[in-house]
């Protein structure tokens, strides 16, 4: 018989995997824009893969730069496949539905872990001089 605690373990221990596989799909998508920007900026849309939790998944999705420069404003949200699969439920909600793809967010321990894992913030950091990262943390 399952206890209230190993269901709350379990659950933490899904958010955060789920929150890991997302976050490394992201930071394929972000390596590929790179990429990109070294020849025709307008290829990156056609290379984004789906940045749904299923570690196994690798459909592909469509957006342009731009609309993956809006979602990638704030660190928690994803772009997925445009299906109920690629949804989480347990630990993302949907907060925005397009014709080519659906946006994510995380929600609580896996939000923390997607924000964490955020190449851009990672790369804000590391740009900071020290007593600036120590200051934001006081």
């Amino acid at each position: 018989m399952a206890t209230v605690e190993g269901e709350a373990r379990d659950s933490l221990f899904r958010d955060i995997k789920g929150a890991k596989t997302q976050s490394l799909f992201r930071e394929v998508n972000e390596r590929l824009k790179e990429a990109s920007q070294h020849g025709d900026a307008s290829a990156y849309a056609e290379d984004a893969i789906c940045e749904c939790a299923n570690d196994e998944c690798s459909e592909r999705i469509w957006l342009a730069a731009d609309e993956y420069e809006e979602l990638r404003r704030q660190g928690a949200r994803f772009a997925v496949a445009p299906a109920d699969e690629h949804v989480f439920p347990d630990f993302e909600r949907v907060v925005e539905k397009h014709e080519r793809y659906w946006v994510v967010e995380k929600q609580d321990q896996a939000a923390a872990v997607a924000m964490k894992l955020d190449p851009r913030r990672r790369t804000k950091q590391i740009r900071r001089s020290p007593d600036e990262r120590h200051s934001s943390v006081r």
